[in-house]
């Protein structure tokens, strides 16, 4: 009877032992995992915030207002905005964007800025100013046009600009030619002074207040629109020089936002969305290089897919785009060296 108790009890013990066996294996816990705490689990990476913000850049760029006239972007800097809220920003449509300057310097000469107030200014019908002439010499603007008060009357004023805290540039007449005759001294005599004598209430970007003229030089730029303060002006031989403010969202130029190291004459365009062609980039890295970098990148927005036809583009391992124009004024040459 004693034998067979301690039989029952060591098939008790074995019956046991292949009890906690099998608990082990179907992954009990053990004493000794159970005692450890818990790792917490390693943090999933995500992915890089993009900017939604479109910026752009250009130094050493003509920037054509018209096929034969060019604004001289020393350099500009800026966020692009979508005139319509939430549209798409497109290069085939100037006036799909417009450009919160940060920085710049731009120049004109008196061509440009003769095409400018002819085309913007005074393109209305009834405009007091017709075959407005201008040149930049001596630290001065010249106008030269014919004014139409009753009669035609030819005029020539001379002024050296002054920017004002507004931004807008005030010139004051320190030579005013009515007829070929000094017309200051004839004016005060009669007790005339030049709002009486021309009607800007319709003029685009330009007024007169007694014998001042003010122009707005941002106003009268075509699309793009480019918002911003003239800070400073200047005359540097025929070239009208003029400064924008510098806004604190400029330092995200040289950080953020950086051309390549060896671009010179460019336009870089960096975040956000844009359009150009059939082509839609998002987180937009483009950059348009010029081919010949001797002089300033002539680009004419107009006729830029020419430009890009003619001269040659590459894709990086990013997405990123660059693209080496051919100069606007150069695609005939070009075209005939192709040929």
């Amino acid at each position: 009877m004693t034998t067979t108790i301690m039989t029952r009890r060591r098939a008790s013990r074995i019956a046991a032992l292949a009890l906690l066996g099998m608990t082990s294996a179907l992954g009990a816990p053990r004493a000794d995992a159970v005692a450890a705490p818990a790792s917490a689990p390693a943090p999933v990476p995500r992915p890089a915030e993009r900017d939604t913000a479109l910026w752009i850049e250009m130094r050493n760029v003509d920037l054509h207002i018209d096929r034969r006239h060019v604004m001289h972007v020393r350099s500009l800097r800026g966020q692009m905005l979508a005139t319509v809220p939430g549209g798409t920003m497109s290069l085939d449509d100037p006036r799909s964007f417009h450009i919160r300057a940060t920085s710049g310097v731009v120049a004109l000469d008196g061509d440009a800025i003769t095409t400018l107030l002819n085309a913007n200014a005074f393109n209305y019908r009834g405009a007091p100013i017709t075959h407005l002439r201008v040149r930049v010499e001596n630290g001065a603007i010249v106008q030269q046009g014919t004014l139409h008060k009753g009669v035609d009357i030819p005029f020539e004023m001379r002024a050296v600009p002054v920017v004002l805290p507004d931004g807008r540039l005030l010139l004051h007449p320190s030579l005013l030619r009515i007829f070929s005759v000094n017309g200051l001294p004839l004016m005060h005599a009669l007790h005339l002074r030049l709002d009486e004598m021309m009607d800007l209430r319709k003029a685009h970007g330009v007024s007169v207040k007694g014998n001042d003229l003010f122009l707005d030089p941002l106003a009268i730029i075509p699309p793009p629109a480019v918002q911003g303060r003239v800070v400073a002006v200047r005359v540097e031989g025929g070239l009208l020089v003029q400064e924008l403010a510098r806004t604190p969202d400029d330092t995200i130029f040289g950080t953020r936002v950086r051309a390549d190291s060896g671009a010179r004459n460019f336009v870089y365009f960096r975040g956000g969305t844009l359009r150009f062609g059939k082509l839609t980039m998002t987180d937009t890295d483009l950059l348009i290089d010029d081919a010949d970098e001797h002089d300033p990148l002539d680009l004419y927005f107009a006729e830029y897919n020419r430009q890009l036809v003619a001269g040659e583009t590459k894709n990086l391992p990013d997405f990123g785009l660059r693209t080496w124009m051919v100069d606007y004024d150069k695609l005939r040459t070009v075209a005939t060296a192709k040929r």
